[in-house]
């Protein structure tokens, strides 16, 4: 999970270096189109990878709430089983 936060932190810097680097070419030199196209194509794609990133997170986190879930249910039922499994043997051996 940390390595997640870590990821996405990184990615945001990347957005925000390549945002103020793009805006700042835009005022200073808008007739560098050479430059501007591709740092947009950039950007978008770093901004899309911000969301997948932010995707992914949500269904890990969304994954791991429910394996803790199913994983506390198993251990309700696996308690219940031990308890049934005596309550049988004693009504078996007439206790």
């Amino acid at each position: 999970m940390l390595e997640m936060i870590k990821r996405k932190a990184g990615m945001n810097v990347l957005y925000w270096r390549l945002k103020n680097s793009l805006d700042e070419i835009k005022t200073k030199h808008p007739e560098r189109l050479d430059l501007i196209k591709p740092m947009e194509i950039s950007l978008t794609e770093v901004a899309e990878c911000l969301e997948y990133l932010n995707f992914c997170d949500k269904v890990t986190r969304s994954t791991n709430s429910r394996n803790h879930d199913l994983q506390l249910e198993n251990l309700k039922l696996k308690q219940e089983n031990i308890s049934l499994t005596k309550h049988v043997n004693n009504l078996i051996n007439g206790l």
